[in-house]
């Protein structure tokens, strides 16, 4: 039988799956960040530079700014529709690391092939590894063991061929972080 390199597991609660939607929207949808955050401004814009009337331009301005502010609401919208369809019951998933194969255990249980994961995302507090846009396996980086959480990230990054990402916040990328955004649109 083969030898499991590491361990890892997350009981999810409801705030481990409002932030898999959050990083999942931060992933996958920066563009689409960015063009929320371009209209705003914009309407916030055309809301002090337009000769309107002061209704339209209350309008305009409450528009923008809800665009400006809320970049995250559609990933917020998924997470509170997912919660409300599970009616409190969120799984708790195992994950064993072999040397060709991850196996999953939760909901049921599969292998996945490290080849078909797309990307490797950290955070503080959590790994996200991504088969797809709509698939991914999140667990806690205190629950890795063996502990040596620089090993385990260096072997995902020799099995899969990806290297690890951390998403940031639309107000603290920079231009090459925005470049890499839509980079990663395109596919490329």
């Amino acid at each position: 039988m083969a030898e499991i390199r590491y361990r890892a597991h997350i009981t999810h609660t409801e705030k481990t799956v409002e932030r898999l939607y959050k990083t999942q929207y931060y992933v996958y949808e920066k563009p689409r960040m960015i063009l929320r955050a371009l209209v705003g401004f914009g309407l916030v814009a055309a809301a002090v530079a337009a000769s309107l009337p002061t209704w339209a331009r209350a309008l305009l301005l409450l528009l923008g700014a809800w665009l400006l502010v809320s970049r995250d609401f559609p990933a917020a919208v998924r997470a509170d529709k997912a919660l409300s369809e599970r009616k409190a019951k969120l799984p708790n998933m195992d994950y064993a690391f072999y040397e060709d194969r991850v196996h999953l255990k939760g909901e049921g249980s599969m292998d996945i092939p490290y080849k078909k994961f797309t990307r490797l995302v950290e955070d503080y507090e959590y790994l996200y590894l991504f088969v797809s846009r709509s698939s991914v396996c999140m667990m806690e980086k205190a629950s890795i063991k063996p502990p040596e959480i620089m090993d385990f990230a260096k072997f995902l990054e020799e099995k899969t061929g990806l290297t690890w990402r951390r998403e940031k916040s639309f107000l603290s990328m920079s231009i090459y972080d925005l470049r890499q955004a839509f980079r990663d649109m395109r596919g490329k």
